[in-house]
């Protein structure tokens, strides 16, 4: 059964956080992002963890925030995800 974060509360309040996110890892050295960003996707993850989503659960949840924060970035023209 597919994970339906769009019906979590705190998803949405997770979500609402992303454009500073988005902005903090814009001042983030270029070449240093993707680091910035696994960073993030990590702390993501562990945070579905101790919400007592399962490892499969908090993986989709973290990706599913790192999509959002991607098109974050894509929002931001000087911002490069």
């Amino acid at each position: 059964m597919a994970l339906d974060v769009e019906g979590d509360p705190f998803f949405s309040k997770v979500l609402a956080g992303l454009p500073r996110i988005a902005e903090l890892i814009a001042t983030v050295p270029e070449h240093k992002r993707p680091q910035a960003l696994d960073a993030a996707r990590q702390s993501y993850f562990k945070t579905a963890c101790e919400f007592g989503y399962g490892t499969a659960e908090a993986q989709d949840w973290a990706a599913a925030v790192m999509s959002h924060l991607r098109l974050e970035g894509e929002r931001e023209p000087e911002v490069t995800l």
